[in-house]
């Protein structure tokens, strides 16, 4: 990397940690659901107690497989006679596909991929709110996974919805496709600076939030990957739920996500060892202006003793699980 782009990088990664940045997450999915039944068939298929969402409430679930491998984490954003569905990266059809397997007869239940008509902005840092009302928002105070309508400058129609922080906070807008640059033009005149998919790829690490391909695959289930919040322990049958359930009553985990400061450089696949014997793997890796960071999922025995752990023969810096 060139010193102007080290500069840029490190321009950015300071700007999300003391203001806010912009990130182009159009590559996620979007499915609109409707039909009466739509919130009953989510409710059976997925982790969380969505059969209740009420128009401008949301909520992040999970599609798991019957042995309760993860499938994809998807946030629900419910309207009054719709709900979207907004997946993980490039991966609407196969959950749509998926989905549609189990919807029977007696279901009124019906899709459209939206994915190449939407875009999707992201905006991350501790100061999102501020800026986002100094662009027009009119509301940013609600809960997380809710989602409002807006109307912003020029008449640009938008919707924003609460996601998951990283570098403090995290908001999504919303808009056609058409729109999108207008829209990203008018958030960057409010003092929002343009991040690269390496800048939110770091920041992303650095904040434990887990991504498909990396820490969402069939090999995790949603507790190890720390997505307690996602899974609804009182509700009725869904699949994979019996093993879920299971493994919550013994509070016992084989393994769990950490993130990592690690001593030297690692990738994708790194093997993480605590006295000379594979405790784990890196799923994820980036290098910061603080050294390298990594997400990787590590046996529970390990953590708790709190093992000194390698990778590629550096000792790891510190570790933490929560």
């Amino acid at each position: 990397m060139s010193s102007e782009n080290n500069q840029q990088s490190g321009t950015v990664y300071q700007a999300a940690h003391h203001q806010a940045v912009l990130v182009d997450r159009s590559d996620l999915g979007m499915l609109k659901i409707t039909g009466a039944t739509r919130l009953d068939l989510m409710n059976r298929m997925s982790t969380q107690a969505v059969k209740g969402l009420v128009g401008g409430a949301g909520a992040a679930t999970i599609l798991v497989t019957d042995i309760a491998r993860i499938i994809d984490r998807l946030i629900l954003y419910a309207g009054d006679e719709f709900v979207y569905a907004l997946t993980s990266e490039n991966n609407a059809d196969p959950v749509a596909r998926y989905l549609m397997r189990f919807v029977f007869f007696q279901d009124d239940f019906h899709m459209e991929d939206l994915s190449a008509d939407t875009a999707v902005l992201a905006v991350y840092g501790p100061k999102v709110s501020e800026l986002l009302a100094q662009a027009g928002f009119p509301e940013t105070d609600f809960p997380q996974h809710h989602w409002r309508q807006a109307q912003i400058a020029d008449g640009l129609d938008v919707t924003l919805h609460r996601t998951d922080p990283v570098a403090g906070d995290g908001y999504f807008v919303i808009c056609p496709q058409g729109d999108k640059i207008a829209v990203q033009r008018h958030l960057m005149k409010a003092g929002l600076l343009l991040a690269n998919e390496a800048d939110f790829e770091l920041l992303r690490i650095e904040s434990g939030l887990p991504r498909i391909g990396h820490e969402l695959t069939a090999d995790y289930i949603p507790l190890e990957a720390d997505l307690w919040d996602d899974v609804s322990f009182n509700k009725g049958c869904y699949i994979g739920q019996e093993i879920i359930a299971r493994m919550e009553s013994r509070g016992r985990l084989a393994k769990r996500l950490v993130r990592l400061d690690l001593g030297g450089p690692a990738e994708l696949g790194d093997v993480i060892t605590a006295a000379g014997k594979k405790v784990g793997t890196v799923t994820s890796a980036a290098d910061g202006p603080n050294g390298p960071v990594a997400l990787g999922y590590v046996k529970t025995s390990a953590v708790e003793h709190e093992a000194s752990l390698t990778v590629r023969d550096a000792v790891v810096k510190k570790y933490a699980w929560d």
